[in-house]
């Protein structure tokens, strides 16, 4: 079982940012839940293809640091654009502690994404090279 952080403020997820892009934490110190806010922060710090650019850099410098071959592009790009709407669902004044506190209620579960595909199209080769479109439900029924 994952903790579930409860961010106070921006400081709590820039720190999480800082220790994942310095690859600070051990490998099983960044589960879901940090992904997510990692991408939150990204989004709604740049334009969403520099975020994704951001998040790949990232997750491939992280995972060879610590030497596992992790980095799957369908995984992604898929969780950046739940992300993404999901963000999108808020006024501008919300703050993005809030925000992501509320998404990882949400979405905590990373289950969701085998509900928009087959497990052995997302476990593909091909899927972990490139994005492959949800087979399962179109992306905009989340």
């Amino acid at each position: 079982m994952t903790t579930l952080p409860l961010y106070r403020s921006l400081a709590d997820i820039e720190e999480v940012v800082r220790k994942f892009e310095t690859c600070e934490y051990e490998k099983q110190e960044f589960y879901h839940s940090r992904h997510l806010a990692v991408a939150a922060w990204y989004l709604s710090s740049f334009p969403a293809e520099l975020a994704l650019e951001k998040m790949r850099a990232g997750l491939l410098r992280f995972t060879e640091h610590h030497s596992v071959k992790g980095y799957h592009e369908t995984i992604t790009r898929f969780w950046l654009l739940v992300v993404q709407d999901f963000l999108r669902t808020f006024p501008e004044d919300v703050c993005l502690a809030e925000k992501i506190n509320q998404l990882i209620g949400q979405y905590g579960d990373k289950n969701l994404l085998f509900e928009f595909y087959d497990r052995e199209r997302v476990m593909s080769d091909e899927a972990r090279r490139t994005w492959v479109e949800p087979d399962r439900k179109h992306f905009r029924n989340l």
